[in-house]
């Protein structure tokens, strides 16, 4: 069984497929959060969506770049999504206010950290999955 890799296309459907699927769930997400009590920023939900979608995008760009230049690609791909997933959680836990000027509560961590996590689980596994 010979394996092949994806084209540029495939693997942008990839991740548009993931970056949609992260939009609803961490807007779901925030939702649930909301009713535990997190305060929700106004324009949160545009947000999301937008930070949801276009970096899986770009991370499907990658993920095409080293599936077609490097022998070990996938392993290459496993340990960058995965790292960069957790370096994700760093702004989340140590920012005072967002970059519009909106201060943060202390409810932001319980919102936004399972949003990361959604979003990082969907690039590590989803794109692979939906770039065939």
């Amino acid at each position: 069984m010979e394996s092949t890799n994806p084209t540029l296309v495939q693997s942008l459907k990839g991740g548009a497929i993931a970056g949609l699927a992260a939009a609803i769930l961490n807007n779901i997400w925030s939702l649930i959060a909301n009713g535990l009590g997190a305060t929700i920023p106004p324009g949160f939900a545009f947000a999301v969506v937008m930070s949801s979608i276009l970096p899986l995008l770009i991370a499907a760009i990658i993920y095409w770049a080293l599936m077609k230049y490097t022998s070990k690609g996938m392993m290459i791909w496993l340990v960058v999504s995965i790292g960069f997933t957790l370096i994700s959680f760093v702004p989340v836990f140590n920012t005072a206010q967002l970059p519009d000027g909106t201060f943060l509560d202390s409810t932001f961590p319980m919102l936004a950290g399972p949003m990361h996590a959604i979003s990082g689980l969907l690039a590590a596994w989803g794109i692979p999955k939906w770039s065939k």
